[in-house]
């Protein structure tokens, strides 16, 4: 199995640990079900995602009536926000606004702008994670959601179930608390959504396939929630926007019980191990339950930039560290000796 972490073209070719992509291709039961996909191409797929959402609707013991559908997260994300923005019209709110921790994912500012929405930022807490006092703090009149990531991009920190629901319960009525588990596959204990959304009517939850399932291409994700509010997005779902491969491919991902675990049993294993060998070099990371690392700081800064002279490219976030995603023993093997060869000529 090829790595997509280190492509063709011998031991000098880029290594590229700065998206979150997964290491490897799809999963094998998938990779069959899009083999089998391919000979129908020459149709449309399904005009409105039903046959997805259903799918997805019993994988997770909901109503398909819960479930919208879209070209990946992002496409969902987007969807959502223009329903803020519809809500604050029919509100009258002049100047509607996002909350949400910063650093964050890239995406999120170019969304709310298509959306007409401002995004109010929040700073993380001094151990990376989402500081959900201060998120609260930052909630106006003007607040039309709320996005909370867990795991958090980039840092890779968790919230419980318990934090969330009083964060939750703290929030006016009517502002939407959107939880982003793009990564959730990898996390080692999640926080209990389903009974968040069945217990709260403003709570949705967007999801991906893109990251543990290894199907960024395919670009299908989906959100879920209560009736009324999925009711509102499924209005704006964009017809055939989820592709023929998309559609072969959902219901092999979610049965791949055994394979994504043990992909996932992969990923931590590596992720342990280049914490380590980062920690035996001088370089310490942030916990994370995401497939990448944080290291903070100036430091950190550096470190990519070094890195990135070595053909081993990163996610620089402003000057508040790198993010590293975790690719395959290849990558992490040129990783670390960059660092060192980097360290003996200075």
């Amino acid at each position: 199995m090829r790595s997509r972490s280190r492509p063709a073209g011998g031991p000098h070719a880029t290594v590229r640990l700065d998206l979150n992509e997964s290491a490897y291709g799809p999963l094998p039961s998938v990779s069959a079900a899009l083999r089998e996909g391919l000979a129908d191409v020459h149709h449309y797929p399904d005009f409105r995602p039903d046959r997805t959402r259903a799918q997805i609707a019993d994988h997770l013991g909901i109503a398909a009536d819960q479930v919208t559908v879209g070209a990946g997260a992002t496409g969902v994300a987007l969807a959502v926000f223009g329903e803020c923005r519809r809500r604050a019209r029919v509100s009258d709110v002049r100047s509607p606004s996002l909350v949400t921790s910063v650093p964050t994912f890239d995406g999120y500012p170019i969304l709310a702008h298509s959306a007409g929405l401002r995004i109010d930022p929040v700073g993380l807490s001094d151990v990376g994670g989402v500081d959900l006092p201060a998120l609260r703090a930052a909630v106006t009149a003007d607040t039309m959601a709320v996005v909370i990531c867990t795991p958090h991009n980039p840092t890779g920190a968790v919230l419980t179930t318990d934090a969330l629901r009083t964060f939750i319960e703290a929030i006016p009525p009517g502002v939407l608390i959107v939880i982003d588990e793009a990564y959730v596959e990898f996390c080692d204990d999640p926080p209990d959504v389903l009974t968040l959304v069945a217990d709260h009517d403003d709570v949705l939850v967007l999801r991906t396939f893109s990251k543990a399932h290894g199907l960024a291409a395919l670009r299908v994700g989906y959100a879920f929630g209560s009736a009324p509010i999925i009711e509102s997005l499924r209005g704006g779902e964009i017809p055939f926007a989820v592709g023929s491969a998309a559609i072969a491919a959902v219901p092999a991902a979610l049965n791949a019980h055994a394979e994504l675990a043990q992909r996932v049993r992969a990923m931590r294993q590596e992720r342990r191990r280049l914490q380590d060998m980062l920690a035996a070099i001088g370089c310490p990371t942030l916990p994370s339950q995401g497939n990448f690392l944080f290291v903070p700081g100036d430091e950190g800064v550096e470190i990519g930039r070094l890195l990135r002279s070595c053909g081993v490219l990163t996610k620089e976030v402003g000057r508040d560290g790198i993010r590293i995603t975790v690719g395959d023993a290849d990558s992490t093997d040129r990783l670390i000796q960059a660092l060192r060869v980097t360290a003996m000529t200075a």
